[in-house]
């Protein structure tokens, strides 16, 4: 039960769901201000989030350790050079 669930809610998947949230509230403020940047933003970092979430399962055949490992990896990296830039 425990391993389904690590599996399913993956670093890039729970990143995922913050996107989607901060899509909602984009969409329910409706403004032209920090919202709409907020949309803009989100809706990409949505779809790469969830195809990198696919491709690292893939690649990894289901290994749970592993996913979790370069999922976390590529996230700090993506983090680090958002940061730094």
């Amino acid at each position: 039960m425990i391993r389904a669930l690590v599996y399913h809610f993956s670093p890039c998947v729970i990143a995922a769901i913050i996107s989607l949230i901060g899509i909602i509230v984009g969409f329910a403020e409706s403004s032209c201000g920090w919202s709409f940047l907020f949309l803009i933003i989100l809706v990409p970092a949505l779809f790469i989030l969830i195809g990198v979430d696919w491709l690292v399962k893939t690649m990894t055949k289901g290994k749970i350790l592993y996913i979790w490992i370069i999922e976390v990896v590529l996230i700090a990296i993506a983090i680090g050079i958002l940061e730094f830039e």
